[in-house]
């Protein structure tokens, strides 16, 4: 006869897991990949190392759960910051930034490209993973629509080449970043700034 888990004993391992999803999450938006391994996850989440294997046979599965919340915490605060935003006309530049921290969202650094950019190109790479990456895409680019409407770019918004502008958000990242500029963020605002006024320009009525 086969005995049902106990109530409380099922909602433990339920809270366990959660937990370990949680702080995998959390580990790979800080610090990447490498970082999301069994025993530093059990520890940010506060499980016992031992049992870790139970609620994640393997690292694979482990980085595929992390990847998913990952990417929930990324729509999900991506949204916040663009519906945070006051309407108001802003410049090229300032709009520019609004993208890229819409985009990178929960927080983005000078460490963007390797420890969040890459490895995201990478999860929409693998096969298994893909599907969790093309999930979240929608949300944000509902965000980022937001963001240029909310500082005056609505014919960016609603332009063909809006997917363009997108696209160059993290292809001026990795570009900054091949060619070894300091700082590929401050070069990535630049390049997605003059690229919103080509696309302004092209979509206005004299355009």
């Amino acid at each position: 006869m086969v005995t049902a888990p106990r109530p409380k004993a099922a909602a433990r391992s339920a809270q366990r897991r959660d937990a370990m999803v949680e702080a995998a999450a959390r580990l790979l938006i800080d610090e990447g990949p490498d970082a999301v391994t069994h025993r530093r996850v059990a520890a940010a989440a506060g499980v016992p190392t031992g049992s870790a294997g139970y609620y994640f046979a393997t690292r694979q599965e482990l980085y595929a759960a992390a990847v998913a919340a990952a990417e929930r915490v990324r729509g999900s605060a991506a949204a916040e910051h663009a519906q945070a935003l006051p309407r108001r006309r802003r410049s090229a530049q300032r709009t520019a930034q609004l993208l890229l921290d819409v985009l990178y969202a929960p927080a983005l650094d000078q460490a963007v490209v390797t420890r969040r950019l890459q490895p995201m190109l990478e999860a929409t790479s693998d096969p298994e993973l893909r599907p969790i990456m093309a999930a979240s895409r929608p949300a944000l680019l509902d965000a980022l629509r937001e963001t240029l409407e909310r500082c005056g770019w609505d014919e960016v918004a609603a332009s063909p080449d809006f997917e363009l502008v997108v696209r160059m958000l993290d292809a001026a990242l990795l570009y900054g970043a091949a060619t070894g500029d300091e700082d590929p963020v401050a070069d990535a605002v630049t390049v997605v700034a003059r690229l919103l006024e080509l696309v302004r320009d092209a979509a206005s009525p004299a355009g």
